[in-house]
């Protein structure tokens, strides 16, 4: 493959569960299917932080939060960080970006060497000139948002419909935009990466018709965890998901809560149907025999998992860490399933081995390419993935997790740690921490804590280590990193 392209899709806080390809027997992605049909889907893909801003600058740079800077929202890139765009425009690419940044204000996609959109911070579509033009050229008014539900105790609007065709709607105008410089590059004949980053399907949920009625909540069953306690959890699980419903109120039950799923699955299916029209533009002009095409989301969603749980925080349950992440290179078999826990850290590396670029420095992340041809390289890889959290919404909480095939293990700095096993708990309802008969286990990825503490020169290594030593917990200390 001579100079290949690269389309990267990523979506905003959605579920690996949304989608049909892993498993969805309700909400519907024909497009994400057909994707994963003729490319190699990733069963255990993993965020690297479950928070936007830290999982997308990962994602761009290939290095862990505290090496690029943005540890949390609205941080902002260290002084001399180098972005994807930046080895890719250097070796002839044109690199184009279209919707949500979310990697601080002060330094945005045209400042590291994209075209296209150059949003501050978060952002919002409908605000931007792009849209405005968009809908200007062709003849659309923007839709009115028809609340349906608030939550907090600002009473936020979360979730919504909006009014008018769904061509006038963002996720539309984001595909649209999307084709335009697809049709541009080709043009142009010049190779090139393009990221299309779509705003949902993260709250306010905001589907158009006809997918804002597509679910009917009443054929919805709860979450197989909706009706977790949260007994033998950190208290911080419990008073996140209590003040989602509002000081005094009791939390939201699944008649309600299905509404909230309908209306997230009928957003999902819009944004799906987008990616459809991309990738058939792809196809029509004639690019997707020599683009590499990777779908994938910067973090999951609760959506009412874990007894009422609403969007992020600390808690790292398999709802909010586990991530969709679908890789198609042209000529190569498609339909591979692969289960070898990788991150998203992972994906600068994977892109820059497949276009033959140096890094010409030190990268976090692995190439996942190896994986793809184990019989043709030597696998140098370990068999769990670390994922870091620093905080959030003004709240400081470090939590460090470690997740392998079957076993999860969750360091929460303020209180008692978490142990799941995710073969026989699939729902995390259990957790084992205290439980006598996974010692060795508990032991096992205390270890391996430890090990990614100090590989990464985590802030929290040394102490981590003192405090197993004060609390005399057992450790392997004869224990090798271990790899394939």
């Amino acid at each position: 493959m001579n100079q290949p392209n690269f389309l990267i899709i990523m979506t905003d806080q959605q579920r690996t569960d949304t989608i049909g390809a892993y498993g969805s027997a309700i909400c519907r992605t024909p497009a994400i299917d057909r994707l994963a049909a003729s490319g190699t889907r990733f069963d255990n893909a993993y965020t690297v932080c479950a928070l936007c801003s830290p999982a997308r600058a990962s994602v761009y740079t290939g290095l862990y939060p505290r090496n690029h800077g943005v540890l949390a929202n609205e941080y902002e890139f260290h002084e001399d960080t180098r972005l994807i765009s930046q080895d890719f425009g250097a070796a002839g690419y044109r690199c184009g970006f279209v919707g949500k940044w979310h990697c601080g204000e002060e330094k945005l996609p045209q400042d590291f060497g994209f075209e296209g959109m150059n949003v501050p911070g978060y952002g919002k579509g409908t605000s931007t000139a792009e849209y405005k033009e968009y809908l200007r050229r062709n003849g659309l008014e923007e839709g009115e948002i028809i609340p349906l539900g608030t939550g907090w105790s600002t009473n936020l609007l979360l979730r919504g419909q909006i009014t008018g065709p769904v061509e006038a709607s963002v996720p539309y105008f984001l595909a649209e935009t999307t084709i335009d410089m697809l049709a541009d590059y080709q043009q142009s004949g010049a190779p090139f990466l393009h990221f299309c980053n779509f705003w949902g399907p993260h709250a306010p949920y905001l589907p158009a018709e006809p997918y804002a009625s597509m679910y009917d909540a009443a054929t919805i069953p709860p979450w197989p965890n909706f009706h977790d306690d949260l007994s033998g959890k950190p208290r911080a699980h419990r008073r996140y998901r209590d003040a989602f419903a509002g000081e005094g109120n009791e939390p939201r039950g699944w008649d309600e809560w299905s509404k909230w799923v309908a209306s997230y699955f009928g957003f999902t299916t819009m944004i799906d149907a987008q990616i459809g029209r991309i990738l058939d533009a792809l196809e029509a002009l004639g690019l997707a025999e020599n683009t590499v095409v990777l779908f994938t989301a910067d973090h999951g969603e609760h959506c009412g998992a874990h007894g009422g749980i609403h969007d992020k925080f600390t808690m790292m349950y398999q709802e909010m860490v586990r991530i969709p992440f679908i890789l198609r290179v042209p000529r190569q078999a498609g339909g591979q399933i692969l289960q070898q826990p990788i991150s998203n850290l992972d994906i600068l590396s994977t892109l820059l081995e497949l276009a033959g670029i140096e890094a010409g420095r030190e990268l976090d992340g692995r190439s996942l390419l190896p994986l793809l041809h184990p019989s043709q390289q030597a696998l140098d890889r370990e068999e769990d993935v670390f994922s870091v959290f620093y905080g959030h919404h003004n709240v400081t909480y470090q939590s460090r997790m470690i997740v392998g095939s079957r076993f999860k293990y969750v360091f929460n700095a303020p209180e008692m740690d978490e142990l799941y096993d995710l073969v026989g708990d699939p729902y995390e309802l259990n957790n084992l921490i205290d439980d006598p008969d996974y010692e060795e286990t508990r032991a096992h990825f205390r270890q391996r804590l430890l090990y990614w503490a100090e590989k990464t020169d985590d802030e929290l290594a040394l102490w981590i280590r003192n405090l197993f030593s004060e609390r005399k917990h057992t450790l392997l200390e004869d224990y090798e990193p271990y790899r394939h």
